[in-house]
């Protein structure tokens, strides 16, 4: 990821001008996608936060070289995470679920986009619920759901995969 930039400078660059090219059209969309959520998590009672990501430049250029997609075609260059606070620890992996059915009241979910891995973790320890949802502009959103246990986990994972990588190059 890190050398991407200098073995391919041209697509490098260019992926960053579009994704600079696109920011404030991406905020607007964050904006409205997110404030209806906000309002029913609050009505549920809920204490989060939400944040939003963008794709990497390589991770976008990964994808458009194995699918073979334009920029344009990618449509999660934008995606969601929300961190909540679990009122219950015992029952955090159904809280991510109720979340879940908050959001599809609100947007219609891809029916081929749901990936469970609260329940069945990804062999790295990996856990969260990712689903995509349709934004009231037509546009696929990723919507990452997880408790703030989950992504301290999720965070100490990469802060601990780096430090041993940084480690291996150095010793």
């Amino acid at each position: 990821n890190l050398s991407f930039r200098y073995e391919h400078p041209e697509e490098y660059a260019k992926i960053e001008k579009k994704i600079e090219k696109t920011q404030q059209e991406r905020d607007v969309l964050y904006s409205e996608f997110t404030t209806p959520i906000c309002q029913s998590l609050e009505k549920m009672g809920c204490k989060f936060y939400i944040i939003g990501r963008v794709k990497s430049p390589y991770s976008i250029w990964n994808k458009m070289q194995k699918k073979h997609v334009a920029f344009e075609d990618i449509y999660d260059i934008l995606a969601v995470r929300i961190i909540f606070t679990p009122k219950d620890i015992e029952d955090e992996n159904n809280e991510c679920f109720n979340i879940y059915i908050a959001l599809t009241k609100l947007y219609n979910a891809h029916p081929d986009r749901l990936r469970d891995w609260v329940n069945k973790p990804r062999t790295n320890g990996y856990k969260a619920l990712h689903a995509t949802f349709m934004s009231q502009r037509g546009e696929w959103i990723e919507v990452q759901i997880r408790s703030e246990k989950m992504n301290r986990e999720i965070l100490f994972r990469a802060k601990t995969k780096a430090t041993k990588e940084w480690a291996y190059g150095h010793f």
